[in-house]
């Protein structure tokens, strides 16, 4: 490797901490303050940089660096569930890991999920219904599964997977009213939920 291209590794890797540095820094703003008070210049205090103009060079805009902080937390959400439901051998078991790290990175990383939280009610993040079949499609998989196993009962795949859903994204709002709750009483009660409601035999 010649010595311009160690450099250009260097950059790169200097470009990549910063932006993550970057990041880090406005998921814990917009926690802090809010979506709307997530300015440039709060976000650079808290990263504890010299200029905003540091921000501008890596982020094109403020909409660029709310798309990579989402993406930022569903990536880790995503890591986090999945490797606690890797080793499950059972979609049952795999819908119980699912439910508990759901709720656990809730509670762990509460942050994280009143940033995102924060992003999505204001708006700034226009929704849109096909982007809800990436989410439903893998749980939506799981409980067919579970189905053709026979550890299911008969049911609308579709529409459990949903309610499911809804389960985890609710926990994030009810801690904003309920920052005292105990969040594994929260997931021993949905999980005990959607097995009964999933179970072949009641």
């Amino acid at each position: 490797m010649g010595v311009t291209e160690e450099r250009g590794e260097r950059l790169s890797f200097t470009a990549a901490a910063r932006r993550a540095q970057i990041i880090d820094a406005a998921i814990e703003t917009i926690a802090e303050h809010g979506f709307g008070a997530a300015t440039f210049a709060r976000i650079a205090e808290h990263a504890k940089l010299s200029s905003t103009r540091l921000i501008s060079y890596h982020f094109k805009d403020k909409q660029e660096l709310i798309d990579e902080v989402v993406g930022a937390i569903l990536a880790e959400l995503g890591g986090f569930v999945g490797e606690r439901m890797a080793g499950e051998a059972t979609a049952r078991g795999a819908l119980r890991a699912y439910l508990r790290a759901s709720a656990e990175f809730t509670g762990t990383r509460r942050s994280r999920m009143k940033a995102l939280l924060a992003v999505f009610t204001s708006g700034a993040l226009p929704f849109d219904p096909t982007d809800q079949e990436p989410v439903l499609s893998p749980i939506e998989k799981l409980l067919r599964e579970g189905q053709a196993a026979g550890e299911f009962r008969d049911f609308d795949p579709l529409v459990m997977a949903s309610v499911v859903q809804r389960s985890v994204e609710g926990l994030p709002m009810l801690l904003e009213t309920r920052p005292g709750l105990d969040v594994d009483a929260y997931a021993d009660e949905i999980w005990t939920l959607f097995d009964l409601a999933t179970r072949r035999t009641p």
